[in-house]
């Protein structure tokens, strides 16, 4: 008797990536870990193909249904790769026996890239941390199991469930807060654009506690403080206008510190900072701003008026019974008269917590870019390792020099790398 594969609907943040995928462009998010030795291939794919059970919501394909598009379990062979240099090129299902991650290495470092519609950086982050859990035990490494989801677990409902939908509460359409997620149209970040596959990176590696010191003196945390010379740096760059726009930086808050939930898909919400430059705002005055506006927008009361608004937009009767083609139309007309409403997007994954005993050198987050929003940054610390990373469509790299400069003349020691793809240009 043929098996009957198990399926999962799309959670309500996944839903839309399908419609984003274009010839060139996926929505991907890329976290890179450098050991401390050579990566040995043959252990990477075993340990790959031993952690997929434990994760039945990454092991799956997409597939399109009448309303929406949908996951089916995949039984086939996970590969590894050998990392080519494109950073963030799509995902080749062909290739990839029809799994949205991506496993590769080259030397030291190992990659993971996925598509947002499996789940956000967050839940990459758990499978991640597994599958280095597993890498090392393989090599016959004593590592602690603390902070890393055992395989001698059966996976649970929690884990695979649509915590949008557990976690939403009733609301009429009246009350749906629709002005939020359109905000005010923002100044955008231009440049000359690559050409092909594969973005530009460059990243800082800084001290955790050297920042965090230097966020107190300003009386602020490091989150607010990094957002705040972000913008310094696009201002310094882009200079400062007569009708000048404001800077909108999107910024994902990960709702299960929130909410204590354990889901493994995307369940992550953004708050959005808006900021206006003037020539006489000093960097004190945008720390103040930055502070104030992400201490109101990550309230848990901030965050679940956004995800009603979100939940119940999907529940509306005549979307839900729009036929996935007329979805897919909408939606691109959608994106044909509405412009980006972001300048950027910096996450900050945070301090990752890792088992006892697993020593690796850093982590380095990869954040998707976009026509419009040529320019994204992202941070992720191990130990005291703190690295800030951008990532980028465009060739210019003022904003990214200006960042770590101003670091650097704060006290903060920086240690600057590149993959140095505008190198790489054909003009």
């Amino acid at each position: 008797m043929k098996k009957v594969l198990k399926w999962y609907k799309l959670d309500n943040a996944a839903k839309l990536y399908p419609m984003l995928i274009t010839k060139n462009s996926q929505s991907l998010f890329r976290i890179s870990v450098l050991l401390l030795e050579e990566v040995n291939e043959g252990q990477l794919k075993q340990a790959l193909n031993d952690i997929m059970p434990r994760f039945p919501s990454f092991a799956v394909e997409l597939r399109s249904g009448l309303f929406w598009y949908y996951f089916e379990e995949n039984n086939r062979p996970v590969k590894v790769f050998t990392d080519d240099g494109i950073m963030l090129k799509p995902i080749d299902v062909a290739q990839t026996n029809y799994y949205w991650f991506r496993v590769s290495y080259f030397s030291r470092k190992i990659n993971l890239e996925m598509f947002h519609a499996i789940s956000d950086a967050g839940g990459g982050m758990q499978f991640l941390k597994a599958l280095l859990h597993r890498y090392f035990t393989l090599g016959g490494q004593e590592i602690g199991n603390d902070n890393v989801m055992s395989l001698l677990d059966e996976p649970t409902e929690n884990e695979v469930e649509d915590s949008f939908q557990t976690q939403y509460q009733k609301t009429k359409l009246k009350d749906m807060d629709l002005k939020s997620f359109t905000g005010k149209a923002p100044m955008n970040l231009t440049g000359t654009l690559f050409n092909g596959q594969g973005y530009g990176s460059i990243f800082g590696t800084m001290s955790v506690e050297q920042v965090k010191a230097k966020a107190k003196e300003y009386g602020t945390n490091l989150n607010a403080f990094l957002c705040a010379m972000l913008i310094v740096s696009i201002v310094k760059t882009y200079g400062v206008k007569s009708k000048q726009k404001p800077i909108i930086m999107m910024i994902p808050v990960d709702l299960r510190r929130l909410y204590g939930n354990i889901s493994l898909r995307n369940f992550v919400l953004f708050t959005r900072l808006t900021i206006t430059p003037t020539i006489d705002k000093t960097l004190e005055d945008y720390i103040k701003e930055c502070d104030e506006q992400l201490k109101i927008g990550t309230k848990k009361e901030s965050m679940q008026s956004q995800l009603n608004t979100t939940v119940r937009s999907e529940k509306t009767l005549i979307f839900k019974l729009m036929p996935l083609p007329l979805k897919f139309l909408a939606f691109k007309l959608g994106k044909i008269f509405l412009k980006s409403r972001q300048t950027i997007i910096f996450s900050n994954l945070g301090k990752v917590a890792l088992p006892q005993n697993m020593k690796i050198d850093k982590m380095v987050l990869g954040i998707n870019v976009g026509r419009n929003a040529p320019l994204n940054a992202g941070a992720v610390a191990v130990g005291d390792k703190l690295v800030v990373s951008f990532t980028r469509d465009i060739i210019e790299t003022e904003v990214e020099r200006n960042f770590f400069t101003a670091l650097v003349k704060l006290g903060i020691n920086v240690k600057v790398a590149s993959n140095f793809r505008e190198e790489q240009n054909v003009l």
